[in-house]
C-alpha cells in the first residue's frame, strides 16, 4: 500500500513538473521557409519547411485549398514533431496555416499564406473556346462551356468560380474526370462576374488552369428619353443632330449599352435608316423634304434590350 501511494505521488509530481516546465508560446509566431507567400511550385511534392520554435514541442500544420475563407478540400491537417512535411498535391490553389505548440500552450497562428502548385504538362496548355473572355450574357445562358482538344489529354477538370480572380474566387460548379471537351451547368447563374477554368491530365503530369472570365447581366438597360429634334419641329435640311438621354445603368454588373437610332419617313419604320452607336447623339445628314420620325431602342452587351423611346417627329421643309 506504501509503494502505491508513493508511486501515485510520484506520477503527480511528474504530471505537475510538465505543466511547470511547459514554455508559455503565447505570443511568438512560427516562422516560415517554405513555400514562400504567392509561389508558384512546379512540383507536385511540395516541402514544408520553417524555423525551430523555442518551447514547440510539435507543429500544426493545416492546409486547405483554395483558401481558408472558402475552403472547398482540407488537404493536411496535422501534427509534425520537426521542422519540415512533405506532401503530394494536385495542380491547385491553396493557403496554408502554421501554430506551434507543447504540452500546454499554442504559439499564435502563422497564416494564411497563399501558394499555387501548377505541373507543368510539357508546355501545353488548355485552349478555351466559350465563352470568350469578358463575355457578357443574360438569364438566357445556355451553361454550356467548351474548349479545345490537347493532345495526349486523358482527362479534363473543370471549374467555376465567382468573382474575377479565379485563386480567390468560391466554387460555383466542378467536375473532374471529363473525357470531352465541354462541360454544362444548369444555368441558374445569378448577376456578377465569374471566371471559369479548365486543366488537363497528361499521364503522370497535368497542366495549370488556363482561365477566362465573363459576366452575367440580366437587368435591362433604360428606355432612352429623346430631346432633339423636338417632337413636331421644323428643321433645316442638312446636318440634322439627334440627341437623348440614356441615364445611368440601373444594374450591380451593368454591360456596355448600345443605342440603336432608328429614322424613317413612316411610323412602321419601314426602310429606317438604323444607326447602332455607343453614345447619346449623332449627326445625319437629310436633304430631302419630308416629315420624318425617329427613336432610340438600347440593348446591352448581355442582350438586354430596353423598351423602344417614344417617337418623336419633324419636318423638313
Amino acid at each position: 500500500m506504501k509503494y502505491l501511494i508513493l508511486l501515485s505521488s510520484v506520477l503527480v509530481l511528474c504530471t505537475s513538473c510538465e505543466k511547470i516546465v511547459a514554455e508559455d508560446i503565447t505570443g511568438k509566431m512560427p516562422v516560415l521557409l517554405l513555400p514562400s507567400s504567392g509561389s508558384v511550385l512546379s512540383d507536385n511534392y511540395v516541402q514544408f519547411k520553417w524555423q525551430e520554435m523555442e518551447g514547440a514541442s510539435k507543429y500544426h500544420l493545416m492546409v486547405v485549398s483554395p483558401n481558408f475563407s472558402n475552403p472547398q478540400a482540407y488537404v493536411l491537417d496535422t501534427l509534425v514533431t520537426g521542422t519540415e512535411f512533405y506532401a503530394t498535391l494536385d495542380s491547385n490553389f491553396y493557403e496554408l496555416k502554421l501554430v506551434g505548440v507543447n504540452a500546454v500552450y499554442r504559439s499564435d497562428t502563422l497564416g494564411p499564406i497563399p501558394f499555387e502548385v501548377s505541373i507543368s504538362g510539357g508546355g501545353n496548355s488548355v485552349t478555351l473556346q466559350s465563352p470568350s473572355n469578358g463575355a457578357a450574357d443574360n438569364a438566357n445562358f445556355s451553361g454550356t462551356f467548351t474548349w479545345l482538344p490537347l493532345s495526349g489529354a486523358t482527362s479534363f477538370e473543370f471549374s467555376l468560380r465567382e468573382g474575377t480572380d479565379f485563386t480567390v474566387g468560391s466554387i460555383v460548379a466542378s467536375q473532374t474526370n471529363i473525357s470531352t471537351t465541354s462541360y454544362a451547368i444548369t444555368p441558374t447563374l445569378d448577376e456578377g462576374n465569374y471566371t471559369w477554368g479548365v486543366k488537363a491530365y497528361l499521364g503522370a503530369s497535368e497542366t495549370g488552369f488556363s482561365t477566362r472570365t465573363f459576366v452575367i447581366d440580366t437587368t435591362v438597360p433604360n428606355q432612352a428619353v429623346l430631346a432633339s429634334p423636338t417632337n413636331l419641329a421644323p428643321v433645316s435640311a442638312g446636318t440634322v443632330t439627334f440627341d437623348w438621354n440614356n441615364g445611368n445603368d440601373p444594374g450591380n454588373f451593368p454591360t456596355e449599352v448600345t443605342s440603336w437610332l432608328e429614322i424613317a419617313n413612316n411610323t412602321a419604320f419601314s426602310g429606317a435608316t438604323q444607326i447602332d452607336l455607343v453614345g447619346d447623339t449623332w449627326d445625319e445628314t437629310i436633304t430631302a423634304p419630308d416629315t420624318y420620325y425617329w427613336r432610340v431602342i438600347n440593348i446591352d452587351a448581355a442582350g438586354n434590350s430596353a423598351a423602344a423611346s417614344d417617337v418623336f417627329s419633324f419636318t423638313i421643309n
